[in-house]
């Protein structure tokens, strides 16, 4: 879908990302009354295939960018916007699902209900007041075999090659933490759901203060790679610190500057990669990031079951072990360079 961006423009390509996901909430929400599982795996399927809103969100930020800096800058914006999703997701989840909260009006499909409202919303906001930035589109390929293409393309190029080096290693250690913190809370301290909402509002917190605040200026005085070997490696010392620490409140406190953390490198390695593509080929390289973030995702999940059977703290030493190799790669075999043509003036 990002990639199908470049070539129907960035409105259109959101526009169409925003309408899936309307439809997969509208299947969701009705399977869970008709007790059908199958139609609640194809909402979640129609769901994820037009998961495209972040990363073409991405390349539109990137095109109105006219500066590298204001680029990376407003790769940080973005992330303010994931950090405002990470926080509020739950809380609707929560909220409208408890009858504690909302009496009869509360159920499992209130929520799915409430979140296609809310992107019938970005739906509207979106065609009525976004315009594309760039003009020059690429050309149309509709094959099957295309998806397949893109993603050797990538594999292929040397430049995204050796920033996927380090982003890779990097997501299987933040996804380690992020996917495991709050279940350890709970198997630690005996936390309940508030604190695991609480966990995610820290963690959301940290993430939009250091998107906002932070990323243009650190990268405005430290070159990418150090940037990003710095923050792998304190990102793995408050992993080890929040598995060592016999405080709850303190494990939890953890949550903020983990969450920091990561609102300092996930936007500097999309303007990493944004460096290492064409400005004809940003919805092309933010979906590669995209589908390398989802496979992270999809290993940790996996991985993390069998890990977590074996030990609770088995989950964070392969975040430990991930982040050390994302610091490694930082530093030895990640040096980006500028494509001709590449998105900056």
């Amino acid at each position: 879908m990002a990639r199908l961006s470049d070539s129907i423009g960035r409105k259109r390509g959101i526009l169409i990302c925003l309408l899936g996901a309307f439809a997969g909430y509208a299947l969701a929400a009705a399977a869970i009354p008709l007790r059908s599982y199958p139609l609640l795996v194809v909402s979640r399927a129609i769901t994820g295939f037009t998961a495209g809103t972040q990363p073409i969100a991405a390349a539109a930020m990137i095109d109105l960018a006219r500066s590298e800096a204001e680029s990376t800058r407003n790769l940080g914006l973005a992330n303010v916007g994931v950090s405002g999703g990470l926080v509020i997701g739950p809380i609707v989840g929560g909220v409208f699902s408890d009858p504690a909260l909302l009496g009869p009006w509360a159920s499992p499909t209130l929520p799915f209900v409430v979140g296609g409202l809310l992107c019938l919303l970005a739906l509207v906001f979106i065609a009525g007041s976004f315009r594309d930035a760039r003009q020059a589109l690429a050309p149309l390929r509709l094959s099957p075999l295309e998806v397949w293409r893109l993603l050797a393309r990538g594999l292929e190029r040397r430049a995204v090659l050796r920033v996927t080096a380090v982003y890779f290693p990097y997501m299987l250690c933040f996804m380690g933490f992020y996917v495991f913190a709050a279940a350890s809370l709970t198997a630690r301290f005996g936390y309940g759901t508030q604190a695991a909402s609480l966990a995610m509002f820290l963690l959301g917190t940290g993430l939009a203060l250091a998107s906002g605040l932070l990323v243009e200026p650190l990268n405005a005085r430290l070159a990418p790679r150090a940037l990003m070997g710095w923050v792998a490696l304190l990102l793995c010392g408050v992993i080890a610190a929040f598995v060592a620490v016999p405080s709850g409140p303190l494990a939890l406190a953890l949550l903020l500057p983990a969450g920091a953390l990561h609102g300092i490198g996930y936007p500097t390695l999309l303007a990493a990669y944004s460096r290492s593509a064409s400005a004809e080929e940003q919805g092309w390289v933010m979906g590669f990031s995209t589908a390398v973030f989802t496979l992270a995702a999809a290993i940790v999940s996996f991985l993390g079951g069998e890990l977590t059977a074996s030990s609770p703290a088995a989950p964070f030493l392969f975040s430990l072990v991930c982040g050390g190799a994302a610091v490694l790669a930082a530093l030895t075999t990640w040096r980006p360079q500028r494509l001709p043509g590449a998105a900056s003036p």
